[in-house]
């Protein structure tokens, strides 16, 4: 296999903290936090200005009280080879917009509950921030076979049957849906109130907008609450039949917020007993790479063979890096250069405010690397714990397998790339890309991402993320912000209608939430994302709104 690499974005330096030393690079000050001095080894890129138009307006849904919302939109891929762009949202709706016409059309609807039109009555869209649609991946061989995958979370206290409803898709076939046993994650006495459900998909015509095909659950995952769940999945797009990596899937699934605990589920993150806190790689197709890998316990998938644990007792084999909190949002950067390695980028959100120690995090994410969290977040280590210990001083972890296993082998603990602190640029880092479009020349090879909260974007030269994973935690890549108006034309929108619950000042990301008298007055819930061509379009849920770049400089 051809090893990618997954950053995952600490991102809360402060392009202001940032002054020249006297070797003529950047350090960052403490004034970060207890970790001292920061090196940043390169030059910052220059803060660059960006116009953004309205591109589409989802449409609003009803609430339970009757009033409107809102679209809770969170994903956007352009279909391969289509013009079109399919759009998931947390309350249940995937949803097709024709680039021509931008007239959005429900595709499949996710939400089956009593009152609501779609498939799976176990459907939990609300609890939290992140709940309902997580994600969805198109097949790299979508074009000829039509297949299609989606995570999406359910309540198991709802005693109703978890297989789709009958009747809601006319051309659904779902006699090959069967509800897998989940698999477990460590909750120390506590109830199990989430499961998220992999899903594999396959449209016998994708040229109309209606699903007509066959739907299978390939793998179902117990979630200790409704925060830091199962929320991404991506295929190598570079893979090529015939590769190792060929339909392989990655899945990140966060660690429920037990890196924050004081008892035994603080070191979830650091078990390799279950998902919580990893990247995972498996075969959804048991008929793929059949000769290179094992069927998994429930049958509906496989586990390759040179997956980093596949032969450590004990361990999930179909676990690939581990020891992060919320690794929400992946991306794989694919360089022009031919024979070019491609790159994994993994967006981790990091500790919340009762943690003496709050990144937003860029790992570069390798094969079976451990990111040491809850033990490191960004470049700061966390107090010593009785539970865990004090670190060893060259800074290496031993392989935890449960909170009593713990085998006689240590590794290094990976180092990040790039972190802000809670407070200076937003509160939780929001997803991002490795910009290769035509239109921005400014950004060529650049990381663009942002922050949830804030609705801020910034841009970072991927070669400086690479050379910032020195194997020194201080060593971080510069950034610097794209600027544009959202907060402003976000605010003027949503006086037009009221802000969907959650989303208001007085919220997390309202007045005075930020430490260190830090103020965003709306919590706009941005998301980024680009389409087959590279160019961006901006997400923002508490709108429903989706915005494009139309000027940069």
């Amino acid at each position: 296999m051809s090893e990618p690499l997954v950053f995952t974005l600490f991102a809360r330096a402060r392009a202001s903290l940032c002054v020249k030393n006297a070797a003529g690079t950047l350090a960052l000050s403490a004034a970060l936090g207890g970790a001292g001095a920061l090196a940043i080894a390169q030059t910052a890129p220059t803060a660059l200005d960006a116009e953004l138009a309205d591109y589409v307006e989802m449409p609003r849904t009803a609430s339970s009280d009757g009033r409107t919302q809102a679209a809770r939109i969170n994903v956007l891929i352009e279909e391969p080879g289509s013009g079109r762009l399919f759009v998931a949202e947390h309350a249940g709706p995937l949803s097709i917009i024709d680039k021509t016409t931008r007239k959005p059309v429900t595709y499949i609807n996710f939400n089956g509950l009593p009152d609501s039109p779609g498939l799976f009555p176990k459907f939990a869209p609300t609890g939290g921030f992140v709940s309902g649609l997580m994600g969805f991946a198109f097949d790299p061989d979508y074009r000829r076979n039509g297949v299609f995958y989606t995570i999406h979370l359910e309540n198991p206290a709802l005693t109703v049957d978890g297989k789709p409803k009958a009747g809601v898709l006319p051309g659904l076939d779902a006699s090959r849906f069967v509800v897998t046993k989940p698999i477990g994650m460590p909750a120390n006495g506590q109830p199990l109130t989430r499961e998220a459900v992999l899903s594999e998909w396959t449209d016998t015509n994708i040229r109309n907008v209606t699903f007509e095909g066959t739907v299978r659950e390939v793998m179902r995952v117990q979630l200790l609450n409704s925060i830091h769940p199962t929320s991404d999945l991506t295929f190598n797009p570079t893979a090529a039949r015939g590769s190792a990596d060929w339909r392989v899937l990655y899945m990140s699934t966060g660690d429920g917020g037990t890196g924050e605990r004081n008892d035994v589920l603080r070191l979830n993150p650091q078990r390799l007993d279950h998902f919580g806190g990893t990247i995972i790689r498996i075969v959804p197709d048991v008929r793929e790479h059949v000769s290179t890998s094992e069927v998994s316990e429930n049958g509906q998938y496989r586990i390759p063979n040179d997956n980093p644990f596949v032969s450590t007792p004990g361990a999930r084999k179909e676990i690939f890096a581990s020891g992060m909190r919320n690794p929400h949002r992946m991306t794989w950067d694919v360089p022009a250069a031919r024979g070019s390695q491609p790159t994994l980028l993994a967006f981790v959100i990091g500790s919340n405010f009762g943690s003496p120690v709050r990144y937003e995090t860029i790992n570069v994410i390798r094969r079976g690397a451990n990111y040491g969290y809850p033990l490191r977040e960004g470049p700061e280590f966390k107090p010593e714990s009785p539970i865990y210990g004090p670190l060893s001083a060259d800074h290496t972890l031993p392989v935890r397998i449960s909170d009593t296993v713990v085998l006689d082998k240590r590794i290094p603990m990976q180092d990040s790339a790039l972190a802000y602190k809670t407070g200076v640029e937003g509160l939780a880092i929001a997803n991002g890309f490795v910009y290769r479009g035509k239109r921005w020349p400014q950004l060529q090879g650049a990381v663009v991402f942002g922050d949830i909260t804030s609705g801020r974007l910034f841009y970072a030269r991927m070669t400086d993320l690479i050379a910032a994973t020195d194997g020194n935690p201080t060593t971080l890549a510069p950034y610097a912000e794209i600027r544009t108006n959202l907060s402003t034309v976000v605010q003027e929108r949503i006086r037009l209608y009221p802000p969907a619950p959650g989303f208001g000042p007085g919220r997390p990301g309202g007045p005075g939430a930020a430490p260190g008298g830090a103020s965003f007055p709306l919590r706009l819930e941005l998301r980024i994302a680009t389409d087959e061509a590279g160019e961006i379009y901006i997400l923002t849920k508490c709108d429903g709104s989706i915005r494009t770049v139309v000027n940069i400089r």
